[in-house]
Order: structure tokens, then sequence, then C-alpha cells
């Protein structure tokens, strides 16, 4: 296994390398281009963790072989190279697309953030987001009000106006700047959602599109020393957060959390972590779709078209993943068990081999293309926003696949996307 596995890895490194030396030589990056969060994400999901795996730890829930089946090395390895021929075709578009000579930037055909739309959406949605804070989240020292939904208990339209105040404030950031109220609110957003033990993306999100937008407007191309330093304590502290909220709304006390640690730490050795096992559900997931003996030819993104239904009116709805869910055994249930298929999971299952060349192809063309469009575009415009915004979802698009950015610009961020399209649709009206 271990042979196999030292092959894998040796071939990942060298196009790690090489695909970073070429990019940094030839793609223009800088702190949002998209190439540079990727190079992060797969030294992380797939370099590290082959790297662990040769050193002794175990696949994902190995020790749990009596209900899930174990997933094999050569498993591992073929998803390893898979990854590796998506990540040569991503860099080729990259690399393309800087070298393109783009059309003249008009600062007069900027579509802008309209102010009349901006406090008419946020007298909504600021309201609408103090009400989900306080009707659905565990708040320190006040506890978790008690409230039952019925049919709309789990509906995403209720759940998703826990996040409007924050999601409110960071636009009020972006059109009026770094100033200490909008802050103060969202730093309290923060330390309550810290708390939830559930949806960490909540938390991140927030804070690395407010890097960005800080770095954006300090005219920076790459973060300091210090920032560096800071994102890898964040990091530290945010890979825990969710079952350390979970342990503090139990009651845990401190020896608790520090027992917790200690386990949280041990358990990627023995390979029962999930937050370091993505290569290892992708691998799963590439041989649950071999025996589910057909392709999906494009379909899983139709469900998309399905998301704005509120699942009340439409009890059996396919959910944004449920090609996971017809795929899945019951020795390897992946999709119970919440895993993610990552983008080259998901090009496989519509494509196969061909959708491993042409999807991560197609997405990276097109991502750079939208960066090269913002390099100069005004402080204002709508088209910056959201796509400072897309850089902040961008691990989840890495990990979840192509259906998270529709998700996560629209759905999610849905105080930021009303302001966006009513801005947009303004400007047009007037325009025609």
């Amino acid at each position: 296994m271990k042979e196999s596995l030292f092959f894998a890895f040796s071939i990942d490194i060298t196009v790690l390398l090489v695909c970073s030396f070429l990019l940094f030589r030839y793609a223009k990056l800088s702190i949002y281009h998209p190439a540079p969060t990727y190079l992060v994400f797969h030294f992380f999901t797939f370099s590290a963790r082959l790297f662990f795996l040769i050193n002794g730890a175990n696949v994902f829930l190995g020790e749990q072989s009596d209900y899930f089946s174990v997933i094999e090395s050569h498993e591992i390895v073929r998803a390893t190279i898979l990854a590796d021929i998506g990540f040569v075709s991503m860099t080729v578009a990259w690399i393309i697309e800087a070298n393109r000579i783009p059309k003249g930037f008009s600062e007069k055909s900027a579509i802008l953030i309209d102010k009349l739309v901006l406090k008419t959406i946020l007298s909504f949605t600021i309201p609408i987001g103090i009400w989900g804070i306080f009707s659905q989240l565990y708040i320190p020292f006040l506890g978790k009000a008690q409230l039952d939904f019925g049919l709309w208990q789990d509906s995403s339209y209720i759940a998703n106006t826990q996040n409007w105040v924050i999601l409110s404030c960071l636009i009020l950031v972006f059109y009026y700047g770094f100033q200490k109220p909008f802050l103060y609110i969202i730093g309290v957003c923060l330390f309550i959602l810290a708390f939830q033990g559930q949806h960490r993306y909540r938390i991140l999100t927030p804070c690395i599109f407010l890097l960005f937008l800080y770095l954006y407007r300090q005219k920076r191309n790459w973060i300091s020393l210090r920032f560096a330093i800071l994102i890898l304590v964040g990091v530290v502290i945010f890979l825990p957060l969710k079952y350390v909220g979970k342990l503090i709304q139990q009651g845990a006390n401190l020896s608790d959390l520090i027992e917790f640690s200690l386990e949280y730490q041990e358990s990627f050795g023995i390979g029962a972590n999930a937050d370091f096992s993505f290569l290892d559900m992708y691998s799963s997931i590439l041989t649950l779709i071999d025996q589910h003996d057909s392709f999906y030819y494009g379909s899983t993104y139709f469900t998309l078209l399905l998301a704005p239904i509120p699942r009340p009116f439409w009890e059996d709805k396919p959910s944004l993943m449920q090609w996971m869910t017809d795929i899945s055994t019951p020795s390897r249930n992946l999709r119970e068990l919440g895993a993610v298929a990552t983008i080259y999971g998901e090009s496989y299952a519509n494509f196969g081999y061909l959708g491993i060349l042409i999807i991560p192809f197609l997405f990276a063309k097109c991502s750079a293309r939208w960066y090269n469009s913002i390099k100069k575009a005004h402080y204002q415009s709508v088209s910056l926003f959201l796509y400072l915004y897309f850089m902040a979802i961008l691990v989840q698009v890495y990990r979840d696949g192509i259906n998270a950015i529709f998700m996560f610009l629209s759905v999610y961020n849905m105080p930021g996307f009303f302001v966006c399209a009513l801005s947009f649709t303004k400007k047009i009206s007037i325009t025609t």
C-alpha cells in the first residue's frame, strides 16, 4: 500500500511544484486570483493527506470497517492522479487567460451599488436578521429560544436569516468603508456564531471577505507576514470550532475542552477526522460513480433550478447533492456522512474522464476572466463586490463543486445578492 501511495505522492508533488512555478511565472497572480487559493487547497487536500497516509495514518473510517467498506489504496492513487490532471487543466486555462488581451475597461460603463437600493434592502434584512439570531441561535449567557417552525423547521429560508445581520454589514463595509460601528456588529455576530457548533463557513466567509476587501482597498497584491501568521492562528482555532461550540452548549468546562482538543489531534493520526479526509471521501465517491454505471451529463447542475422552491411546498424535492444520495450504498453512505466530492468528483460524475479535463478548465478560464475584469474596477461596483465574495467562498467551490457558486453567492448571501441584482436592474432600466 505504501509503495502505491508513495508513487501517487511523487506525481502529485511534481505536478504541484511544476504548476506552481508556471502559474507564478506566467499567470500574473495576486492574492485575488483564484489560483493561490487553489494551491493551498490542493496542498492540504491531496499532498499533505497523502504524506500522512504514507506515514501511518488510517484512511477515513478505516477502523469502522464492520459497517463501512474500507477505502483501498488504488482508489486513493487513482483519485489523486485525476485531481492532478484537473489541476494541470486549470493551470493551462489560467495561463491562457492571463495572456489574453482584455477589452478596454470603462468606469462609466460600470454598474455601481445604488445607495437607495442598499438602504431599502437593508431596512428589511437587518430587522429580519435580528429576529433570525434571537429566534434560532444559541446566545451565550442567554441560551436558545425554543421555537417550533413546523414544516419550515429545516428550511434554508428560515435558517439563512441567522446570518442576515452580518451579511448586511459586509455590504455596508464595502460601500462606506471600514467604519467602527459596522465592525463592532460583525464582531458580535462572529462571537455568537462561534458557539453554534455548526456551519463553520458562516464564520470563515465574512472573515475572508473582509481580508480581501482590506487588501484590495490598500492596493496590496499579497498578504504580509503578519497577516499570514494571523491566518495560521485563525485556522488552528477554526478547525475544531464546530465541535467546541456543541460541547459548550452541553455545559462542558475547561478540562472537557482540553480533553477534546487532545482527542481531536489524535483523530488525525487514526483517520477518523473528516476535516482532513477530503481525499478519502472523493476517492470513495469515484468508485461509487463507477458502480452506479452511468454519468449524469450535467444533470447535477439542473437541481439549481429547483433550489428556490421551499421544501415545505415540495417535501420530496431533490437536494442539490441528490446525485450523491443516488450513488450511495449501505456500506458507503457518504451522503449521510456529509462527504464532499470536490470539484473533480462532481466533474467526473457528470462527464467521466472528459469532465475532469473540461469542467475545471472552463471554471478556471471564467474565474480568471472575471479576475482580470475587476483589477481596475470602481470601488463600489457590483462586479467587484460579487467577485470578492466569490473569493471568500472559493474554498467551498473547490471542496463541493460548481453548484456551490450559486448557493453561496445568492441563497446564502441574500442581502448582498438582492442589493447587487436590484442595482443592476435599476441601472439597466435607466440606460434603456
